[in-house]
């Protein structure tokens, strides 16, 4: 763990009280925690380049030809439960399938024998063999790569034996590129079994995983906001990033357990923390290609907008799919050296807030839609400046039975200063819950569906409202809502993004050249579109002027 100096950022006409956690040094990598990953003079981190005394096939699966697995990647010899015996002399023809998971440049094999039959039998070696590697995007094209007709070692190792098959004109192995080893069993004789301890493979090149996680601290509480950084990766080759907060006197949470794959993002645990880790995977398909992570930014501001919230609701009767009333409730702090809240964002379901209290006092408010949820803008005379109890009443749909909802506090002050509204998540009251529990059968992918008004006259300066709701979707998919004519053709087409949830996406009544449509029957079609598949709703509706 270190702590790196913070560099104060400027926004605004006044000093922004926004620093910055950076990792972008060699020596900011170098007292990180690194696991198969090597850090460049460049200043950037990249996969290990191997050694060629790092058994590759370690842990990965082997098959015999009958399809069954055989314990000669585990690491072991033991007798019985870590090795292959043949209980027999036929071993002409037997075959043993390793799978590297990726392609490796593979350059040297060895064969240990298992211990078995030293205790009861005095040949239990392998007469002769032939070994070929193949590519995973040619997993029926095989290269034979070392090859013994008479052997008589008791350990097959083709580096010392002389039997692989490409060399150097100094006699150095060449690699062959291959995800697949394949050892076959040429040779037998009437007094001899085989016993197998273990194969291993090895090879040159990088690493085909590795992985760096570093920590930034803090002296004091922090709000954390932005979380950049910068990566090369080509074809074949991939970083993706993990973050969590250091919470005060708690342990973090496990690690996310979908990596993000933008450049940047906000960061999404609960507020305030001491410090942020972060932790970047890096693989490659290809042995001899590597990613390289060049940089990691993290924006964070000791001035918070509470010392504390903590959320909670209560939602009586909800059901899947459709509206019900809740009463959320938030214990808040708020310290004179705070920035105060302004701004309040619940995500987790499509809601509407209807009434805001605190201590009892009617508090106005004005809500807009934010990337990450409904938010609100408090009246100026209404900044929340001192601790106290928070209420709001309103309703929601909510598409799961269980649906937490995350309320986060704001302040404009602080979006003035640096530029983006760093907002502060709370967290869960732990006397109660913020999770909406909703009965009811599980929604379907795209259930209930309305179009209103019915009908619908864009001369009037209306607009058709299509309100749908999707349900089991987990990770983001396209919505779409296409308008038909009576005959087939498409009139327009609405889209966006979005997992389960309720949506609602107008139309102006004008077609794809901005045009005013005619009066009369058209059809609608509405479909989400996730794992490859889709789902449908139809309908008509009318158009009157």
């Amino acid at each position: 763990m270190y702590l790196l100096g913070l560099a104060v950022l400027l926004g605004g006409s006044e000093a922004s009280e926004l620093r910055r956690w950076n990792a972008r040094a060699a020596a900011d990598f170098e007292t990180a925690v690194l696991e198969g990953v090597q850090v460049h003079p460049d200043s950037l981190v990249i996969l290990a380049a191997l050694s060629g005394e790092q058994n590759l096939a370690l842990g990965h699966p082997v098959l015999d030809e009958f399809g069954n697995q055989v314990p000669l990647s585990d690491g072991s010899i033991a007798a019985i439960h870590s090795e292959w015996s043949s209980g027999t002399p036929q071993v002409f023809g037997r075959t043993f399938l390793l799978d590297l998971g990726v392609d490796r440049a593979v350059d040297r094999v060895r064969v240990l024998a298992g211990e078995t039959a030293v205790f009861s039998r005095p040949e239990y070696f392998i007469r002769g063999y032939r070994i070929e590697v193949a590519e995973q995007s040619k997993a029926d094209f095989w290269h034979a790569v070392a090859e013994a007709r008479e052997n008589f070692l008791l350990n097959v190792d083709t580096r010392l034996d002389g039997t692989w098959l490409d060399v150097s004109p100094t006699g150095e192995p060449l690699p062959t590129i291959g995800r697949f080893v394949r050892l076959t069993l040429t040779r037998q004789d009437r007094s001899n079994w085989v016993v197998l301890g273990e194969i291993e493979v090895y090879g040159s090149g990088y690493d085909s995983r590795g992985s760096i996680t570093g920590t930034f601290t803090s002296q004091e509480p922090v709000n954390v906001g932005r979380m950049r950084w910068r990566a090369d990766a080509g074809a074949g080759t991939s970083v993706q990033i993990q973050f969590r907060g250091l919470p005060i006197g708690a342990e973090p949470a496990a690690w996310d357990l979908l990596p993000h794959e933008t450049a940047e993002v906000l960061f999404a645990e609960s507020e305030p923390v001491v410090g942020v880790q972060y932790r970047a995977v890096l693989a490659t398909a290809f042995p001899f290609a590597t990613p390289a992570l060049r940089a990691v930014e993290i924006d964070c501001d000791p001035v918070l907008v509470a010392e504390q919230v903590l959320g909670s609701v209560q939602a009586d009767s909800a059901v899947l799919g459709e509206r019900a009333a809740f009463r959320y409730s938030a214990e808040v702090a708020v310290e004179p050296d705070n920035y105060g809240i302004d701004l309040i964002r619940l995500e987790g379901a499509t809601i509407a807030v209807t009434e805001m209290r605190f201590d009892g006092v009617p508090v106005s408010f004005a809500a807009f839609q934010d990337s990450d949820g409904v938010a609100f803008e408090l009246s100026a005379s209404d900044r929340i400046a001192v601790s106290g109890h928070l209420e709001m009443e309103g309703a929601g749909v909510f598409v799961r039975h269980q649906t937490p909802l995350v309320l986060s506090v704001g302040s404009r002050d602080q979006a003035a200063r640096d530029g983006y509204v760093n907002w502060q998540i709370g967290r869960q009251d732990p006397a109660a819950t913020w999770t909406v529990q909703a009965s009811g059968a599980r929604l379907q992918v795209l259930s209930r569906v309305e179009v209103s008004p019915q009908p619908f006259s864009p001369l009037a300066g209306e607009e058709l409202t299509f309100l749908f709701v999707v349900g089991q979707i987990l990770e983001e998919s396209e919505l779409t809502v296409r308008i038909f004519k009576l005959t087939g053709e498409l009139v327009r087409k609405l889209q966006r993004l979005g997992d389960a949830g309720q949506y609602q996406m107008n139309w102006n009544g004008r077609d794809r050249n901005n045009q005013v449509v005619e009066p009369g029957l058209y059809l609608y079609e509405i479909s989400v579109e996730a794992r490859g598949l889709t789902s449908n709703r139809r309908g008509a509706f009318a158009v009157a002027y």
